[in-house]
């Protein structure tokens, strides 16, 4: 049996339970954005280090470190939402009561069902740039499942699927609803609690 959620699915099985998950526009909208970025504060990098070193002014050395580090983020945050796995994104195994987090392409974590005692929805509003009051923010929510007796284990991302942001709320308010729906439909199969811990600044 097979149920859809957005641009999520999940595959009910006799033996698994199986959530795949398709990237839509803004998905990969968002990865050439953050790519974008990256690669041209790289450029910014590059010519404000030069300039830097052949003037020997220490600001704009700095200046270079800092967008050095930005750019280092903003790519690394592109590579991993660009590789981030889309099949089998998670997969409870009903004949041994575990659940399969495929987090990036190389590995994967097992979890006992037992051990597995609240999900965990919260609300993330990410800036593009640090240090600007008027900055770019990605607004996403992160579901975790609180594990018994070790860290919360992330188990998937949930983008918006708005390119505009007519207001915060608005996007929140979708988001929230979308992960509350596809956190609702997992419980059905962990029986787990559910929790909401509300929107954050990254």
């Amino acid at each position: 049996m097979k149920k859809q959620i957005d641009n999520f699915t999940f595959n009910d099985t006799k033996n698994k339970v199986a959530v795949d998950y398709k990237l839509t526009t803004k998905d990969k909208f968002d990865i050439i954005l953050t790519f974008t970025i990256g690669v041209t504060l790289s450029v910014a990098t590059f010519y404000l280090l030069k300039q830097g070193f052949k003037t020997t002014s220490y600001i704009v050395i700095a200046g270079g470190l800092i967008f050095a580090f930005q750019a280092v983020l903003q790519l690394i945050s592109a590579l991993s939402r660009f590789f981030q796995p889309t099949k089998n994104l998670l997969v409870i195994d009903k004949n041994t009561k575990t659940l399969i987090s495929k987090s990036n392409p190389l590995t994967s974590k097992i979890i006992s069902l037992h051990d597995i005692e609240t999900i965990i929805i919260s609300g993330q509003n990410e800036k593009l740039f640090f240090g600007s009051k008027n900055r770019m923010t990605r607004t996403y929510c992160t579901v975790t499942a609180k594990v018994r007796n070790k860290s919360d284990e992330r188990l998937f991302t949930i983008n918006s699927n708005r390119f505009l942001r007519p207001s915060s709320q608005k996007v929140e308010t979708e988001l929230y609803s979308k992960a509350k729906r596809l956190t609702l439909e997992l419980n059905n199969h962990l029986k787990s609690k559910y929790k909401w811990s509300g929107y954050n600044d990254v």
